[in-house]
């Protein structure tokens, strides 16, 4: 089975943060369906002013992409959000080939209103974006799937990357991590707990639930989270650690996917 992906880039936003490779694989990977599909990219298009366009354009001709330079209009606005919907909806309306996921790079609400469009006709529409724009309600009352994109890494300066380096050699195995990394870690798993709380109060406590069911319910109240980005990693160790606090019962069905029963949150 096919699936034929677009995938729109506004380089005016993101072009200092992506790292073109690693977001065409996340598109994939980021698929949690247990059928083997092929994945096209039937349309890819990068659009931005000539700046933005040269800090990726090796990486775009690699890819094939499809470059339309943007110029500024005014000191602040140029017409890529304009020229890339206006493509997209004749995608849509050409239907030539037929576009199943219309993936948008940006972080410029304008995109909203063509994203709305294309899901309205059935389309499935992803974001990926940065942190501070995933869980704006303008994007994600009009897509289906967010990703975020990774923090731009900060130039260290030769003399702190050396004394980085004798740090990290002379630190021991045992050595406790950074609080800062700590806490970061505590606020994703809370995340996580707070979430599968949510969704388990929501459902009928006298039937049985696929665990995969619900991790696809806490991403639909979250379209950031992911549970591979926790101290957990995987669902069904966080299913256990409430388990263990009698929450509820888990059990296998026949075909070995884990069911959740019982639920008493009461505990």
């Amino acid at each position: 089975m096919r699936k034929f992906i677009a995938v729109y880039i506004d380089l005016e936003n993101v072009a200092g943060v992506l790292d073109l490779d690693k977001m065409l694989q996340d598109i994939i990977l980021e698929e949690d369906k247990e059928a083997t599909e092929e994945y096209i990219f039937a349309v890819k298009f990068a659009c931005g002013d000539t700046n933005s366009i040269s800090k990726l354009r090796e990486q775009l001709i690699n890819h094939n992409f499809d470059i339309r330079e943007a110029p500024h209009i005014s000191a602040k606005k140029n017409r890529a959000d304009l020229i890339i919907s206006l493509d997209a909806f004749e995608k849509l309306y050409l239907d030539k080939p037929a576009i199943d996921r219309f993936v948008f790079v940006t972080k410029d609400s304008d995109f909203s209103v063509i994203m709305d469009i294309l899901r309205k006709f059935g389309k499935e529409v992803w974001l990926i974006t940065q942190a501070g724009d995933a869980q704006r309600p303008i994007f994600t009352s009009c897509t289906d799937n967010i990703i975020v994109l990774p923090q731009p890494q900060k130039t260290i300066p030769k003399k702190e990357r050396k004394d980085t380096k004798s740090r990290e050699e002379g630190m021991k195995s045992g050595e406790k991590k950074p609080q800062k990394d700590e806490e970061t870690e505590r606020s994703k798993d809370k995340t996580a707990e707070e979430l599968f709380k949510r969704v388990l109060v929501s459902l009928d406590p006298s039937e049985e639930h696929l665990l995969i069911a619900i991790a696809n319910k806490m991403r639909q109240l979250d379209k950031s989270f992911k549970i591979k980005n926790t101290t957990f990693k995987k669902m069904t160790t966080l299913a256990k650690e409430f388990e263990k606090k009698g929450c509820f019962k888990s059990i296998k069905n026949k075909d070995g996917h884990l069911m959740i029963t019982d639920i008493d949150l009461s505990r």
